[in-house]
C-alpha cells in the first residue's frame, strides 16, 4: 500500500508540473512588471525562444519601453549578458537586433493586392496571386487573414509560401489565440527571412512582431505568446 500511495503521490506532482502554464522567457521576465504597470494595452510575451547562446556564445536580452496606449520590446543578441534597458543597449549594431514586438490600441490596415497581380493558384484556402513580370512577389488572402511574400528572385517567394504553410498548419494557424483579423509579410529567405506578423485583437488592440531568422521560428514564437499581468 504504502509503494501505491508512493507512486499515486509521484504521479500527481508530475501532473501539476505538467500543468503549469509555460513561463515568459527568461530574459524578459525583469521587464513583466514594469510592463504592466505603465500601459493599458494586455502585454502579451513569448514563452519559447530559440536557445542560442551554446552556438553562437550570444545572449538574448531587450530594451523595452511601456505607455499608457503601448508598449514596445527589442530583442537583442549581445556578445555577453545585459540586464534589459542597460545603458550599453541604448544604441546597439543593427546586426544585434533579432526583432521586436509592439502592441497598441489601434485597427490593422491590410495590404491591398495590387491591381496588376494575377491569380496563381489556391493552397489551404488561400488564393495566391503573383506578380506576373518579376514573379518575385506573392499575395494572398483568406478571409481576415492577408498574406505578403517577396522573394529576391527564382524560387525564393514560393519557397516562403510552402515553408509559412508548413509551419502555420502545425500551429492550426494560431486559432488559439485572439486574432480578429491577421497579416504576415515575409521578405528574404526561408532561414533568412524578415516576418512580419500583424494582428488585431477583439477588443480592439494592434500588436505586431517582428523577427529576423528561419519562418519556423518566427511561427513558433508567435504561437508561443501569452498574456502577462
Amino acid at each position: 500500500m504504502k509503494k501505491l500511495a508512493w507512486v499515486s503521490l509521484i504521479s500527481l506532482v508530475f501532473l501539476t508540473a505538467m500543468a503549469k502554464p509555460p513561463e515568459v522567457v527568461p530574459f524578459l521576465r525583469p521587464a513583466v512588471k514594469v510592463l504592466t504597470q505603465n500601459t493599458k494595452v494586455p502585454v502579451l510575451l513569448p514563452t519559447y525562444w530559440s536557445d542560442q547562446t551554446k552556438k553562437s556564445k550570444n545572449y538574448m536580452t531587450c530594451n523595452f519601453q511601456a505607455y499608457e496606449n503601448e508598449y514596445r520590446i527589442d530583442f537583442l543578441s549581445m556578445d555577453k549578458p545585459y540586464p534589459p534597458n542597460d545603458s550599453a543597449l541604448y544604441n546597439p549594431r543593427e546586426s544585434s537586433k533579432m526583432g521586436d514586438l509592439f502592441g497598441n490600441v489601434g485597427t490593422v490596415t491590410s495590404v491591398v493586392r495590387p491591381k496588376n497581380f494575377v491569380f496563381y493558384k489556391k493552397k489551404n484556402g488561400f488564393d495566391l496571386w503573383i506578380e506576373p513580370k518579376v514573379r518575385s512577389m506573392i499575395h494572398g488572402k483568406k478571409g481576415k487573414w492577408t498574406l505578403l511574400f517577396d522573394g529576391d528572385h527564382g524560387e525564393e517567394p514560393y519557397e516562403q509560401a510552402d515553408e509559412l504553410f508548413k509551419y502555420m498548419k502545425k500551429v492550426s494557424w494560431l486559432k488559439k489565440m485572439d486574432m480578429n483579423e491577421g497579416e504576415i509579410f515575409i521578405r528574404g529567405t526561408r532561414r533568412a527571412a524578415f516576418v512580419n506578423v500583424v494582428w488585431e485583437t477583439s477588443d480592439g488592440f494592434v500588436y505586431n512582431f517582428f523577427y529576423k531568422g528561419p519562418i519556423k521560428e518566427a511561427v513558433k514564437i508567435v504561437a508561443s505568446l501569452k498574456k502577462v499581468e
